[in-house]
């Protein structure tokens, strides 16, 4: 039977010692040796940067260094050989420490017989081997045959390291499939894991035999884009890949189409580490998945990531603000038009920072909806105006409240109970809280909102439709709506800043419908006579406006109410 040839590099500075275990080594049975002879630890380096072996062997002292300077270097250069170690020293006394550094074998050289080395050498390479096989198991996605996170990162921490020394660029890039979820629901997982398969296979497709493409779990793909120039080929190899990838499909009989929305981080420009690299792309994923329609990318840049740390600021400052109660309600007098009587108010929803600052909704209430807490500001809104409006009626001010609800709030799982909970506890009366609602309400939400609507009529709340007039399908929807007022919005009032009317055939065609549904009609941002005349004229039983009072907190609202109290009535 033919031996096997092995190549071996000897780093032994001790030729007495290097011929005796060549001859050790003639002797073998099992296996042939082709030796490289390294007398110092220099030599030794440039053996291993130049040629590839099999096993090192190698005494542990050589040249003033040591095995463990050895397996230092050798693992700086990324060699990945197996090292059994010579010493003439006692075993017991470096077994321990070469075992933890990576040795393969340890022998002491008055041991040494041809039979313990070439079992040594064999040993060694075939644990070596075994080690690989696993590795690689362990860094491949078993579904694609991709590379996965593990063997991901170790690519690009080399090729980090290569950019460095070559002063080029590269990117790390972010792929999710949109809506794969949907895929799985409805076609099965057995499609969804077809479609993952196809979708890396497309990858690959596109990018140059220089890059590299993993997944890194579910339908997330990471792709290293090596030797970039600059962001207009990235956006070039961006749009290549989604091209490839969101062509229409048919798998197992079925036909998909396919979108994907990518994020990019560039390298030096974004980061320097796999880490960062890494976040900020799929930073910049996130935010393409916000665009509107399919297959988007984005590239990190300084102008997202201010964007993105003001967002984090105002999201962390929201989280405090609800935890430090520094939300506070301000109450906007409606009026009766005929009396000007105050008979309710329109809780508005303030933010008190901590510097004394004060922020009306506009400035926040979009960041609010983005991360999410609107459904929390909106049960904080219920619970202030439910707990104000019961300490009023226990202080003999009959007052209705009002208060806005986001669709967003009213779509959560849950907001018909929290209402009427709210109002069992604080034992509300009939008719005194009013919900305000946009006419989108109706429009996108459809049947469940106004089950839940229904609901909540059931224990006395009352339902205002608010801004009336600027939605795009109010009419169709009127006679079947679960509601009490329509409030017409303010740019019919006074949005064209005189002091009449800016609308007036709006405002009288919203009268006529109101009188035919039988509906309480109210009017906002009055600012003069002139309009309250006209409003009333029109049929508007009520309004509100900076003519009665601009929203007041709750001490000048009762300073208002004191000085004029026949202005307070307890008629809804």
């Amino acid at each position: 039977m033919e031996k096997a040839s092995l190549s071996i590099l000897v780093i032994e500075d001790d030729l007495e010692d290097y011929i005796l275990l060549r001859t050790y080594l003639s002797r073998a049975t099992r296996s042939q040796f082709e030796l490289s002879h390294a007398q110092s630890f220099q030599d030794a380096m440039k053996y291993l940067v130049e040629q590839s072996f099999d096993i090192i062997l190698a005494d542990y002292f050589l040249d003033g260094h040591t095995a463990t300077d050895l397996f230092k270097h050798v693992k700086l250069i990324g060699i990945d050989t197996p090292i059994v170690v010579l010493t003439g020293m006692a075993a017991t006394e470096l077994d321990d420490v070469l075992m933890q550094l990576g040795a393969s074998d340890f022998i002491p050289k008055d041991e040494l017989t041809t039979a313990l080395l070439e079992r040594s050498i064999r040993h060694a390479i075939e644990r070596k081997r075994a080690e690989q096989q696993i590795s690689q198991l362990i860094k491949r996605d078993p579904l694609t045959g991709l590379g996965n996170r593990l063997i991901f990162e170790e690519h690009a921490e080399l090729a980090i390291a290569r950019a460095k020394r070559n002063k080029s660029r590269l990117a790390v890039a972010f792929l999710d499939l949109d809506r794969f979820k949907n895929v799985n629901d409805t076609l099965g997982h057995h499609v969804g894991d077809l479609l993952l398969t196809l979708v890396g296979k497309r990858i690959q497709d596109a990018i140059r035999a220089s890059d590299f493409v993993a997944r890194i779990g579910g339908d997330e793909f990471t792709l290293l884009l090596d030797n970039v120039q600059d962001v207009d080929s990235l956006n070039a190899i961006a749009n290549k890949v989604l091209a490839e990838v969101t062509r229409h499909a048919v798998l197992d009989c079925k036909h998909l189409e396919v979108s994907a929305s990518m994020g990019i981080a560039l390298y030096p420009d974004q980061g320097d580490s796999v880490s960062e690299l890494m976040r900020k792309a799929d930073m910049a994923l996130y935010e393409s998945k916000k665009q509107e329609g399919s297959c988007h990318h984005m590239v990190f840049s300084d102008s997202l990531q201010a964007r993105l740390q003001k967002e984090t600021r105002v999201e962390n400052g929201l989280h405090q603000a609800l935890a430090n109660n520094e939300f506070e309600l301000h109450y906007q007098p409606i009026v009766e038009l005929d009396t000007q009587r105050i008979q309710g108010v329109e809780a508005l929803i303030r933010w008190r920072q901590a510097d004394g600052k004060l922020l009306l909704p506009g400035e926040f209430i979009e960041e609010v909806n983005r991360v999410g807490l609107i459904g929390d500001l909106g049960e904080w809104v219920l619970e202030a105006a439910c707990k104000q409006l019961r300490a009023w009626l226990d202080n003999d001010i009959d007052l209705t409240m009002s208060i806005n609800v986001s669709p967003r709030h009213l779509r959560q799982a849950g907001f018909d109970e929290l209402v009427i909970e709210a109002v069992k506890r604080y034992q509300i009366p009939e008719g005194h809280l009013m919900l305000e609602l946009t006419e989108e309400v109706f429009v996108d939400s459809g049947i469940s909102s106004l089950y839940v609507l229904n609901e909540v009529r059931k224990v006395g709340v009352r339902i205002a439709i608010d801004d009336f007039g600027t939605g795009y399908s109010s009419m169709r929807y009127l006679k079947s709506l679960p509601i009490d007022r329509i409030k017409i919005d303010r740019c019919f009032v006074s949005g064209g800043g005189g002091a009449h009317l800016s609308d007036p055939m709006i405002t009288q065609a919203i009268g006529f419908l109101a009188e035919g549904l039988d509906l309480e009609l109210v009017a906002e941002g009055i600012e003069t006579p002139e309009q309250v005349a006209a409003l009333k004229a029109q049929g508007c039983q009520k309004g509100q406006g900076f003519l009665f009072a601009k929203p007041l907190p709750n001490s000048a609202l009762l300073e208002l109410l004191n000085k004029q109290p026949s202005l307070v009535s307890g008629e809804a």
